[in-house]
């Protein structure tokens, strides 16, 4: 069995898990009364799992799995409607050395159809980066880059669906798919050489977070 096909089916196997947990929590305390409004600050933070497909002119194409960690935060301007602003980083390993980064920065908007508003619908936008760098340390997504191997970034778009499970008066746990994209650009060193261009990437992502949403959410 190829490593590709390894990776691809684990990952297989973490979605369908996902859709399994979204269906059982629909009938969780997750159900909202219908008549209470939407409005103030919210926040997500979540950590998961991302399988990675990178390309370029040059390169046919290699698939590659990481970690994902997302925080976002907004402001919540309807009983169906929030907004915000986030990043998105996987990264091709944890720990320190040198790895791969694939970084999103996006401005967001979440739809919630139903009206209970559990389920979720987001669609976002914004700058792409890619780059390989040695990192010193890391700690829960908290890393920082002493050294940059190489870089290039472009726009990128994410769509995603996900499900909110009450856990509380203003918690929920957040089970969430998501697939991103990033444009095709150039990649530089250091020093600027030029390495590679028609450089793109996708990643889908399985992540689970907790919310914190504002006062009148349930």
């Amino acid at each position: 069995m190829s490593r590709e096909y390894a990776v691809t089916t684990m990952v297989t196997t973490k979605i369908s898990c996902l859709m399994s947990a979204l269906l059982l929590t629909y009938n969780s305390p997750a159900h909202a009364q219908d008549g209470s409004a939407r409005h103030g600050f919210w926040m997500d933070v979540a950590l998961g799992d991302g399988l990675a497909h990178l390309s370029s002119d040059t390169l046919a194409g290699q698939n590659r799995n990481g970690i994902d960690f997302i925080f976002d935060l907004g402001w919540t301007v309807s009983s169906r409607v929030r907004a915000g602003i986030g990043v998105d980083q996987w990264t091709s390993r944890w720990g320190s050395g040198k790895q791969t980064w694939l970084t999103s920065y996006n401005l967001s908007v979440y739809y919630y159809p139903l009206a209970h508003r559990t389920l979720f619908l987001q669609a976002g936008a914004g700058g792409s980066d890619y780059s390989v760098v040695h990192v010193p340390w890391q700690f829960l997504g908290a890393d920082r880059a002493d050294t940059v191997y190489l870089s290039g970034s472009a726009w990128g778009a994410t769509a995603a669906a996900g499900w909110d499970a009450r856990l509380g008066k203003r918690v929920s746990l957040r089970p969430r798919f998501a697939y991103s994209y990033g444009s095709p650009r150039r990649l530089h060193a250091a020093d600027g050489t030029l390495l590679a261009t028609g450089w793109k990437q996708h990643w889908l992502s399985v992540d689970v977070g907790l919310v914190l949403h504002p006062a009148d959410s349930w």
